[in-house]
């Protein structure tokens, strides 16, 4: 039998309490962790396995799982950590660690209006203060970490003010070294964000140079989650779409603003809904070619623009607009400080497009301040434009696009950011269906528009000092419905000058030139044109006296009035003449109504009808002389006949005064106002019917009516048929 000494036994009893110690080190650890965690860190924690590798002096952990603070939710879990720590380069001063592996992280972060769900982890402000004070920094520290790797790990960052959720999935990085006197690091990180974004990141840092470069993949990652931060800018309900980037950052790491980037980004299947689920913005594609850009020298090189299928929504209602209501949240601005800045930036600036293409895009316009809706789209939009910077004296424009399913405008333009007063258009517009802007026509003059298509050819030669417009139109078979039950907003007489304009096709063609100077303080290229067309329109129906002899052959200002001789009321041959050249002009414009309104002295009238009336009692007598004479003709008779002008007056006087009274002490003067009133109403009477009989002229296309002879003016106050047109 083997006898030990004591010395032999202390020393086995030593080394085999060491071995069961270290052999059991991890199970005493990791239960003793478990059972006191929340008086360690204030947490329930939960590990499946601790082991400890002596040889390796390593630690590997797994299933590990770190609760909220209620203690039955998850925050931090992951499959496996492994960090092996190389002590024997603390003999040269140098915290080492050769290899750290995480796989399966997942982290739960929560954020609410009082803060993030692991601030009860961090230390208190006071504690790093004093921590800081005590121990300062050393700038000498010498370490390096080597074969960093986490696979397969999942962060879901939650905003409950914002109710938002931002899942980044299947993370993985690789950082092969970091060290302090390593002169360079790379990094590469990749992730998945939503169902089918991925997300990668390589990095190489110059720690020499303090310079880094990254290079940013982004792959159909999906905008939606990012709406929640948006609404603090817009008014909207939705968004969609899958982005795409593809970008080269190069950056100084002591001069945050010197970065250089370049790359290209795009947008594919984007949607934005309004605050009311409206669609407001849309498009297939947008892509963006960054050529060259640098934040600090505000240095903006942007190569292709190119939107595919593009669709805005505008809506305009009473008060404002569908863009002010979606933008709300950022045009309270300060508008003064706004300038300032922008002059500034202006100047220091530099930026530059290539080229910008717009393809298939589609523009939907509703108008909701008319009695009913108007809605209009354009489609199948083509722009491309030039070269477009800062100091760009012409740039050039192309453009096409189909009018809401009938018409097209196609066209070209040049114009100068130098100076907005250098610009130059020809357009054409073709086949533009009139019908779709019925709504305008019954708000405005309650007729909807039944037929008609508009062609509009224009130029326009715009310099700082001169501004040359030519404008064709061509309205072709247009005619308006019949009167509805809107409430006319204004009393417009566009009807009727469009009606006039007519020719014998039913065609309305004429050309406007405009010209100005865009030197004058309240000059306005759109406000000019449209001035000068409805100033054309407005005097067309106001005088249209001018179509109307040129459609009856005759000087227009014979059938804008007919005179008549005073107390007389038969139709002269002049008169049926002047007559029969508007029934010319009805009979090949059968919508318009002539209004016949008879105007005249009658105090004059009255001195001659009571002049008549003694002239026949004159002419009763033997000595009489009969004659037929009116007005003027009557008066210079009666001033050359002595015997008339002593009949029962005692003398011979001229038509003065005094005449006038003593003739109308013979007739009287409540039958002159009879005797007056008969000859109007004769008149009226002869020409209605010589209009209606003669001229078989419908009553519809005519009125004769006669003035309020009381309250007419000196110059109104003529012996006459005063001849208005409008139409039915």
């Amino acid at each position: 039998m083997i006898r030990f000494s004591k010395k032999k036994i202390i020393v086995v009893s030593i080394l085999t309490v060491l071995f069961v110690l270290f052999f059991f080190l991890s199970t005493i650890v990791k239960h003793y962790v478990i059972k006191h965690s929340e008086e360690l860190i204030g947490r329930k924690l939960h590990i499946a396995e601790l082991h400890f590798n002596y040889a390796k002096v390593a630690v590997r952990i797994k299933n590990l799982h770190l609760y909220e603070e209620n203690g039955s939710d998850e925050f931090v879990a992951f499959k496996e950590l492994y960090v092996n720590v190389s002590p024997w380069k603390l003999l040269s001063g140098e915290y080492s660690v050769s290899q750290i592996y995480l796989d399966g992280l997942n982290v739960s972060v929560i954020q609410d209006s009082l803060g993030f769900n692991f601030d009860d982890l961090l230390p208190a402000e006071e504690s790093v203060s004093d921590s800081l004070a005590v121990e300062p920094e050393n700038k000498n520290t010498k370490f390096s970490i080597y074969n960093i790797e986490i696979k397969n790990s999942d962060v879901a960052y939650f905003d409950k003010e914002k109710d938002n959720l931002l899942d980044l999935k299947n993370i993985n990085l690789e950082l092969p070294v970091v060290a302090w006197d390593n002169q360079k690091s790379e990094m590469g990180v990749d992730f998945s964000l939503g169902n089918e974004g991925n997300v990668g990141i390589k990095a190489d840092v110059d720690h020499s140079n303090e310079r880094y470069q990254i290079d940013l993949t982004v792959s159909s990652v999906d905008i939606s989650p990012f709406l929640a931060y948006l609404k603090d800018y817009m008014k909207i309900s939705s968004m969609n779409g899958k982005m795409n980037t593809s970008l080269t950052i190069d950056g100084s790491m002591t001069d945050f603003m010197d970065v250089f980037v370049k790359g290209d980004a795009s947008l594919n299947d984007f949607k934005l809904l309004d605050q009311e689920g409206n669609r407001f913005l849309a498009a297939k594609s947008a892509l963006v070619d960054l050529d060259s850009l640098h934040i600090g020298k505000s240095y903006y090189k942007i190569g292709k623009v190119s939107l595919v299928k593009p669709e805005i929504y505008a809506t305009l209602f009473k008060n404002n607009t569908n863009f002010e209501r979606v933008f709300q949240p950022v045009m309270v601005v300060d508008s003064v400080e706004m300038e300032t800045d922008s002059i500034v930036k202006e100047a220091e600036m530099f930026y530059a497009v290539d080229t910008t293409i717009i393809e298939g895009g589609f523009l939907q316009f509703v108008d909701k301040t008319l009695n009913r809706d108007f809605v209009y789209d354009i489609q199948d939009i083509g722009i491309s434009l030039g070269e477009i910077t800062a100091l760009a004296k012409s740039v050039p424009v192309n453009y096409s696009m189909n009018l809401n399913g009938g018409g097209e405008v196609k066209g070209n333009a040049r114009f100068s950011l130098q100076n907005v007063h250098n610009f130059s258009l020809d357009s054409k517009l073709s086949g533009l269906e009139l019908m779709s802007f019925s709504p305008y026509t019954e708000f405005y003059i309650a007729r909807p528009i039944t037929q008609g298509t508009l062609d509009y050819n224009c130029s326009i030669d715009m310099k700082p000092d001169h501004l040359e417009n030519q404008n064709q139109i061509k309205i072709s078979e247009f005619d308006f419905g019949k009167k509805t039950n809107d409430p006319n907003t204004i009393k417009a007489p566009v009807r009727l000058a469009l009606y006039l304009l007519k020719d014998q096709n039913d065609n309305i063609e004429f050309d406007l030139p405009v010209s100005g100077n865009p030197k004058e303080p309240n000059f306005k290229l759109r406000k000019i044109i449209w001035k000068t067309f409805m100033n054309f329109l407005v005097k067309t129906a106001a005088k249209p006296f001018g179509i109307l002899g040129s459609i009856a052959g005759t000087n227009p200002e014979s059938i804008e009035t007919i005179p008549m001789e005073y107390s007389r009321v038969e139709l002269e041959k002049k008169h049926k003449a002047t007559l029969q050249d508007i029934s010319k002009i009805i009979e090949k414009k059968p919508e318009l109504v002539f209004t016949f309104t008879q105007e005249t002295d009658d105090t004059l009238e009255k001195d001659l009808i009571a002049l008549s009336k003694c002239s026949k009692m004159y002419a009763e007598l033997d000595v009489a002389e009969k004659n037929e004479l009116f007005g003027a003709d009557f008066v210079a008779w009666a001033e050359d006949k002595p015997t008339f002008l002593n009949y029962k007056l005692g003398q011979k006087l001229e038509i003065t005064a005094p005449f006038k009274e003593k003739c109308h002490s013979i007739i009287g003067d409540q039958k002159l106002k009879a005797m007056l009133d008969s000859i109007i109403d004769g008149r009226n009477h002869s020409l209605k019917v010589y209009m209606k009989d003669s001229l078989q002229i419908s009553p519809d296309n005519f009125t004769v009516k006669t003035a309020d002879l009381r309250n007419l003016s000196d110059q109104q106050k003529e012996a006459k048929f005063r001849v208005e047109v409008s139409i039915k």
